[in-house]
């Protein structure tokens, strides 16, 4: 065999041997993602009526009857109790009598006036005789207008002989009774609006934004209503308590069984983890003479402090916190053994 081609085929049968020795490529390592650590906050609260009017006597008299009771709804009509009208009715009769004997009288002068409209026009009355028909007539329509006036009134008199408040509200407090006497402006009792129930909180500007962040609105459990309900964000104060340094929110819920006030309702919030830290599975997480280690996913090992697990203690994320360690770097993974 030629020199030349021992030579080459010895260096192929080297190239061969080298990359038969050559160690493989390591693979790639697998990284995770650290999310934003978040921290459960319950908060307590009680339910009260959406709104609460006190039931006013604007008539006064005597307290004919009284519709509903404490803890009863009122009616269709919303009546609460009635104040005697009958020296109201009295009034409303003479005051229709008034008007059908001016609307008589107005009759009679409007047939003389056309009849001496007639003479005069002919030349067989005096002008002075028409005008003071005329005159006369003018006067009654303005009598008429009076009266007309003094019927409503009197109408609306009548209709204020009825204490009453929305209809459906529930009677809170009680303080009529039948044949009871009753001044203009008394308070005869209180009625609220238990068909939506108000619970007030006391938020921190970060549990403010989770409110505003919980997907499908805020969840209220309540205990002694059946469970959990949605709510909605009725009102949100614009003041500011310098001692608190809260700001105060009302949650709306409507359609519960039994709805009254004094009801427990817890409101539970996912907030930022007050400690700064963050979500890392725990293939992510090294333990080291009770030392929990993180590798970046430049290579630098990074102590970190181990709070606790997330979801419970079977949940699969850990929750760790280092100054080095914020939401969004990756971390290497350690091979599944």
């Amino acid at each position: 065999m030629h020199a030349t081609t021992r030579l080459r085929l010895l260096a192929t049968l080297f190239a061969v041997a080298l990359a038969t020795v050559r160690p493989l490529p390591a693979p790639a390592q697998e990284l995770a993602t650290a999310l934003p650590a978040t921290a459960q906050v319950r908060l307590s609260g009680f339910t009260r009526a959406r709104a609460v009017v006190p039931l006013v006597a604007e008539a006064t008299g005597k307290v004919l009857r009284v519709m509903a009771d404490v803890g009863q709804p009122l009616g269709p009509d919303g009546v609460f109790a009635r104040v005697d009208p009958t020296f109201i009715e009295l009034e409303q009769r003479d005051n229709a009598v008034q008007r059908a004997r001016l609307r008589e009288r107005m009759a009679y002068d409007e047939t003389e006036a056309g009849r001496y409209r007639l003479l005069v026009g002919q030349g067989n009355a005096a002008q002075a005789r028409l005008d003071e028909l005329e005159q006369a007539l003018s006067q009654s329509r303005h009598e008429l207008a009076a009266l007309e006036v003094a019927r409503d009134v009197l109408a609306e008199r009548l209709r204020r002989t009825r204490v009453t408040a929305p209809a459906g509200w529930v009677v809170m407090a009680r303080d009529a009774e039948p044949g009871q006497w009753v001044e203009q402006g008394q308070v005869l009792g209180q009625a609220g609006d238990f068909a939506t129930l108000l619970v007030p909180f006391a938020l921190s500007p970060e549990q403010f934004a989770a409110l505003g962040a919980a997907p499908g609105g805020p969840v209220l459990v309540l205990p002694e209503a059946g469970g959990p309900a949605r709510a909605t964000v009725h009102r949100v104060y614009p003041g500011f308590d310098p001692e608190t340094r809260k700001i105060a929110v009302d949650l709306a819920v409507a359609g519960l069984a039994g709805a009254r006030g004094g009801l427990r309702a817890e409101l539970v919030l996912e907030v930022p983890d007050p400690a700064g830290g963050v979500l890392l599975p725990r293939a992510a997480v090294t333990e080291r003479y009770e030392q929990h280690w993180v590798v970046r996913d430049d290579g630098a090992q990074v102590r970190v402090v181990l709070l606790g697990n997330h979801g419970g203690p079977g949940g699969d994320l850990l929750r760790v916190a280092a100054p080095e360690v914020a939401p969004g770097q990756r971390f290497a993974l350690r091979a599944q053994e």
